[in-house]
């Protein structure tokens, strides 16, 4: 007798990842419209200064690689920049689904994607600013997608696959030094096929010997770049190893109640946005079945949660560098989990990121809004060629108001750091090129520097003229400026 079943036609796989980033897409245009933060504001000042200084990055200083810069550069407006790290999303989610995909099949590529997509949308991880984690984010994918078809799939394509694993993982680490996701992947799936499947030893090997060399070209490659434009190797790697070793200390040994309020606040959001969960599951489905992908996946979310908590700063933004292996994760897990598990895990997510989502959109939040609304007074208050140093960070303030600095720190870390005694902030103030405005931010005592040098400079050449919702704000005593009025303060 014949078969009267009628199967239920299937979406394709790629119909399926298309309708999951128009939906990431849709949420994000939402987040278009926020205030600048201060990296965002920071880097694209550093990327328009490049070429005009003697700095690290002619004009500013900042312990980050240069393709970070180089992307803040391209950019050259936060309308563009976040256009740039939505472009970098969708990257992400389709570089997770073709790692699945090569892993495991189309149904784990489609939960995979649909997790990368729903991440990529949660306010709670920073998603509506581009950091450097975000953009990073498509780098590591498809790294992690060119690794496993290097070492899953070796047939001729290996060795093409295994160079741009290599490149890939580069340009993760050339964006931020601590993203070394890719590597890390790579190297334990290679450990653990070779240690599995001892007759793939000798082509586990070859693949990454080869992408190591991928790796070491990428990064000489551009280091030498760099150094065409005044960003010597000697300098970049006391920005990047040396400054981080400094700067961990002054972390530590400035910590005070709100360093421990971000930290609960980023293991809270850790549990909130579904992210343990799939790290708890990977754990223990990856170390009791030993499947080589999900415990590369595994080495992923162990090295960035260790990273987070041994940096020290716990901003909730590093949680996105977890995005891709969580994601990945999800993907693998969905036929090793029980059915009532996977609905459960599923729904919470789901529930929560969209909870999250639209709590944000109908109330947004205020950070960032204090610094749009001073930088826009400056900007009504003064010259287009006018130029300003906030004390301390607080760079989103030079972005609204239009403004550059004369001043080579745009973050208090670097001011603590290496400008603690405000020698160099003093010289700039006292110099030929002084900044017309001076915006004392938190208190110029604050944040443990030694103010004394500078407050003597500030008062020789400044002169009060405003209070704008809190913020002192000076002037250079030989300019005359007609203020604007006093904003309505967030």
């Amino acid at each position: 007798m014949a078969d009267l079943r009628v199967r239920r036609p299937t979406t394709s796989l790629p119909v399926f990842l298309g309708a999951v980033i128009v939906v990431m897409v849709g949420v994000r245009l939402l987040y278009l419209g926020q205030p600048a933060g201060r990296d965002e504001a920071g880097f694209l000042l550093v990327g328009a200064g490049w070429d005009h200084g003697t700095s690290l990055y002619g004009a500013f200083w900042v312990d980050r690689p240069p393709l970070l810069i180089w992307i803040m550069e391209l950019s050259g407006s936060l309308l563009a920049l976040r256009l740039v790290g939505l472009a970098a999303c969708i990257l992400m989610v389709l570089g997770v689904a073709r790692t699945a995909h090569l892993a495991a099949g189309d149904r784990a590529a489609r939960w995979a994607a649909a997790a990368a997509a729903l991440f990529s949308t949660a306010h709670w991880f920073g998603v509506p600013r581009t950091n450097g984690e975000m953009l990073a984010s498509a780098f590591v994918a498809w790294g992690l997608a060119l690794a496993a078809q290097a070492l899953l799939r070796p047939d001729r394509r290996w060795w093409p696959a295994a160079l741009g694993a290599g490149v890939m993982a580069a340009c993760s680490v050339l964006i931020k030094q601590t993203i070394i996701d890719g590597a890390v992947f790579a190297l334990v799936l290679a450990a653990a096929i070779a240690w599995q499947q001892p007759r793939r030893r000798r082509q586990a090997a070859a693949v990454v010997a080869l992408a190591a060399v991928a790796f070491v070209v990428t990064i000489g490659l551009a280091l030498a770049a760099a150094a065409t434009r005044g960003t010597s190797v000697p300098d970049l790697f006391d920005a990047l190893v040396t400054f981080r070793a400094e700067a961990g200390e002054v972390i530590r040994r400035s910590a005070s109640s709100a360093t421990t309020d971000r930290l609960l606040l980023l293991i809270g959001t850790w549990l909130a946005g579904g992210l343990a969960i799939i790290a708890a599951l990977t754990a223990w489905h990856g170390l009791r079945g030993r499947d080589p992908v999900l415990l590369a996946t595994l080495a992923v979310i162990a090295f960035v949660c260790g990273a987070a908590l041994l940096g020290g700063s716990y901003w909730a933004h590093y949680l996105f560098q977890l995005v891709p292996a969580s994601a990945l994760a999800a993907g693998l897990l969905v036929d090793m989990v029980r059915p009532r598990v996977r609905v459960a895990v599923a729904a919470f997510t789901v529930i929560m990121t969209c909870g999250n989502v639209l709590w944000t959109v109908v109330s947004p939040p205020e950070d960032g809004a204090l610094a749009e609304t001073v930088g826009h007074w400056l900007r009504q208050s003064g010259d287009p060629s006018d130029t300003a140093v906030v004390a301390y960070g607080q760079p989103n303030v030079l972005t609204n108001a239009d403004m550059t600095s004369p001043y080579p720190y745009l973050w208090s870390l670097p001011v603590r750091t290496r400008d603690s005694d405000l020698r160099v902030m003093s010289g700039v103030l006292s110099g030929p090129d002084r900044p017309t405005w001076f915006v004392d931010w938190s208190g110029i005592r604050s944040w443990g520097v030694d103010p004394t040098t500078a407050q003597t400079v500030l008062e020789r050449h400044y002169r009060k003229v405003a209070d704008v919702c809190g913020r002192t704000i000076w002037l250079e005593r030989t300019q005359q400026r007609r203020l604007a009025p006093f904003p309505e303060c967030p």
